[in-house]
C-alpha cells in the first residue's frame, strides 16, 4: 500500500513563535515534511532550513514580511494588491531557491480585512468595511488578473502553486472561492499544471454548511486539480483548526484513491507535540482502514 505524503503545518505554535522552534518539535515525528506557515515572527534569513531532513511546502504569508499586512490579491486598493503580488512573487522565489515543492496562497477578499480576529475557537479575519459597493464580480476579476501574473511568475521559476479553497459562516460574504460554481470557472481557465487547488477540509466544512452543498460533490468536481490538502477539524461554525477526530465525515474524502499521492497537511493551532503524535497515529491507522 502506498502511504500518503504527510506534512505538518508549522502554525501549531502560538503566533510570533520562531519557525525553528516548530521545526525542532517536528524533528523525529513520523512525517515527510513541514508546511512553512503564516503565523511566525519575522526573521532575516532561513538558512537553517537545510539543517533538517524535511520536504518543504510554503504557505501564503511565508516568508514573513518585516512589515505586517494582510495579503489580498483581489483588493480594490491598488497599493494593497500590488503589495500582495510582490509578496507572492518573493514567496515563489524563496520556494524555488530553497528547493520547496509547492507554494499555496489564498484567493483574496471582497474587501480588505482589518487584521486577525482570533479567539480560542476561531482563527478568522476581522472585517469592518461595508460591502454595499464591493462587487463580488469585480473582486473575482481582480483575483483573476492577479492570478494570471502569479501563474506567469511561477512558470518562470518552475514552482508548483495552488490556490486554497475558502469557507466561513460568519464572513462568507467577504470571501471568494467557496462554492462549486466558482471552481468550475477556475478549472476551465487554468490547468492543474498552471495553478492547482489546495483543498482545505476545515474550510470545506464551513462552506458546505453555508451554501448547502455536499462536501463529496465538491471534492468530486475539483479532485483533478487538487495538489495539496490542509486538514483540520471544526464543528461547522468557526475555523477552529482542531486536531482530526476518528469516524468523521472527512476521512472518505481525504483517502479518495485519486488523491493518494497528494500531500496531506495537518494544519492545527495551539497544538502540543503529544497531540501531533496522536493525530499522526490516527491518520495512519485510518489510512490503513480505507486503503
Amino acid at each position: 500500500m502506498m502511504r500518503s505524503p504527510l506534512f505538518i503545518s508549522s502554525t501549531f505554535l502560538p503566533d510570533q513563535s520562531l519557525l525553528r522552534t516548530a521545526l525542532d518539535i517536528c524533528d523525529g515525528l513520523e512525517i515527510d515534511g513541514v508546511e512553512l506557515g503564516s503565523n511566525h515572527c519575522y526573521e532575516p534569513n532561513y538558512e537553517y532550513l537545510s539543517n533538517y531532513d524535511f520536504r518543504y511546502l510554503t504557505h501564503n504569508y511565508f516568508p514573513i514580511p518585516e512589515e505586517g499586512f494582510v495579503v489580498n490579491i483581489a483588493s480594490n486598493d491598488d497599493v494593497i494588491q500590488d503589495q500582495s503580488l510582490k509578496h507572492i512573487f518573493r514567496a515563489i522565489d524563496f520556494t524555488a531557491d530553497m528547493g520547496g515543492e509547492l507554494y499555496t496562497f489564498h484567493p483574496g477578499f471582497r474587501s480588505d480585512p482589518d487584521g486577525a480576529a482570533r479567539t480560542d475557537k476561531n482563527y478568522d479575519f476581522a472585517f469592518s468595511q461595508d460591502l454595499e459597493h464591493a462587487s463580488s464580480d469585480a473582486a473575482t476579476e481582480r483575483m483573476y488578473a492577479s492570478l494570471d501574473t502569479i501563474v506567469a511568475h511561477a512558470r518562470k521559476r518552475n514552482v508548483s502553486i495552488a490556490i486554497e479553497t475558502e469557507g466561513s459562516v460568519r464572513h462568507h460574504r467577504q470571501l471568494l472561492m467557496q462554492q462549486i460554481e466558482e471552481f468550475g470557472r477556475f478549472m476551465s481557465r487554468y490547468s492543474s499544471q498552471e495553478v492547482g487547488i489546495n483543498l482545505n477540509i476545515g474550510h470545506l466544512n464551513l462552506a458546505s454548511k453555508t451554501f448547502n452543498f455536499e462536501p463529496g460533490d465538491f471534492v468530486e468536481l475539483v479532485k483533478s486539480h487538487v495538489i495539496a490538502m490542509e486538514l483540520s477539524h471544526n464543528l461547522g461554525t468557526e475555523d477552529s483548526h482542531l486536531p482530526l477526530e476518528a469516524d468523521q465525515w472527512y476521512w472518505p474524502q481525504i483517502f479518495q484513491p485519486d488523491l493518494a499521492n497528494v500531500p496531506k497537511i495537518l494544519e492545527f493551532r495551539d497544538a502540543s507535540r503529544k497531540q501531533l503524535e496522536s493525530n499522526i497515529e490516527l491518520f495512519r491507522r485510518t489510512e490503513n482502514e480505507f486503503c
